[in-house]
């Protein structure tokens, strides 16, 4: 399948527009050795944060590490499952007494293998390990980072603008670009599928999740959002279509986006970037579908299309065909 490229984010420079973003400010991406995550690592760090990155995979998050050192960046990796409690505080603490301060934080980080089936074929012991890293993780997270992030203040970089408003503004301004977190939904939080209890219902509480924390923290100066990906080829997803799909298969995927392709790592680390941003001061609190237009579809319309390549295609593969059987509908 030579069309698939390796599924790994751009290996971003330090140099270009965007150079010096996060001058002077560290992050800690969740789940950031591989993936969306690696890609969100390597992004800040080409635009010069500091990053920590926390995951389980510790032979995969010092590799990320040690291409971002390459490129000029600057990062360290922390072995952890962020679903225990002295792990998200851990991080926190690790992230601080490493660069000095804490301003932003996405969590990524979750691992599925056994979650398939509906809420009668679910076990409970796997719906409770599920729902504590896709949702508890998070709670964590941001249960110690946020005090962290207030007590480094503001972006050093960051100059308050004129407090007028027309005239009618009086008193101090609020607090302002002190700290970012962007958590990782799914067109999953936003559509449903069969037989996919403990993701989807976990990824739509993270849609919740993030509201709820925006009320809660934006009068701190810290804006909470959530980013819901469509097909992101990975690098655990580029080994799945290269062993088991096949080109027309991976065409199938692409006709059902607008844009006409599949998403990369990179595509999702460009929009947490500009969410992390100063620009991204006055929003919080939002979804946004980083999907190549998937989600807005009448899907009656893009069924009947998927009939007529999938008639002119008959012997195609995806890399769900591995997992599937009679039961998955």
């Amino acid at each position: 399948m030579t069309r698939i490229t390796d599924g790994r984010a751009a290996n971003y420079r330090i140099e270009g527009d965007l150079m010096g973003r996060f001058d002077g400010r560290s992050a800690i991406v969740t789940g950031g050795a591989l993936g969306i995550g690696g890609g969100c690592a390597r992004r800040f760090a080409a635009d010069g944060a500091g990053v920590l990155i926390v995951d389980v995979n510790e032979a995969a998050g010092v590799n990320t590490v040690n291409e971002i050192r390459a490129s000029g960046g600057k990062a360290e990796f922390m072995a952890g499952n962020v679903a225990d409690e002295s792990v998200a505080e851990e991080m926190v603490e690790t992230a601080v007494s490493t660069f000095g301060r804490l301003d932003l934080l996405v969590q990524n980080a979750y691992a599925g293998a056994g979650n398939a089936g509906s809420a009668v074929e679910v076990e409970s012991k796997n719906w409770h390990a599920g729902m504590d890293l896709l949702v508890g993780a998070l709670y964590l997270g941001a249960k110690f980072a946020v005090p962290a992030m207030e007590e480094s203040g503001a972006d050093p970089h960051y100059e308050q603008v004129e407090w007028t408003g027309a005239g009618r503004r009086h008193g101090d301004p609020p607090a302002r670009n002190v700290g970012r977190i962007v958590n990782m939904s799914s067109v999953h939080g936003l559509h449903q599928a069969p037989r996919s209890l403990i993701y989807n219902a976990g990824k739509a509480a993270v849609i919740g999740l993030t509201k709820q924390m925006a009320i809660d923290f934006g009068p701190l100066g810290i804006t909470v959002n959530a980013i819901a990906p469509g097909h992101i080829v990975t690098e655990r997803g580029n080994a799945n279509w290269n062993e088991v799909g096949d080109d027309a298969g991976f065409r199938l995927f692409e006709l059902h986006y607008p844009v006409r392709r599949t998403g990369e790592p990179e595509d999702i680390a460009n929009a947490v970037g500009f969410l992390c941003s100063n620009e991204a001061s006055f929003i919080t609190g939002q979804v946004l579908a980083v999907d190549g237009g998937m989600t807005v579809q009448l899907q009656e319309n893009l069924v009947m299309d998927s009939k007529d390549y999938i008639v002119a295609n008959p012997d195609l593969k995806t890399h769900f065909d591995s997992s599937r059987g009679s039961s998955r509908f």
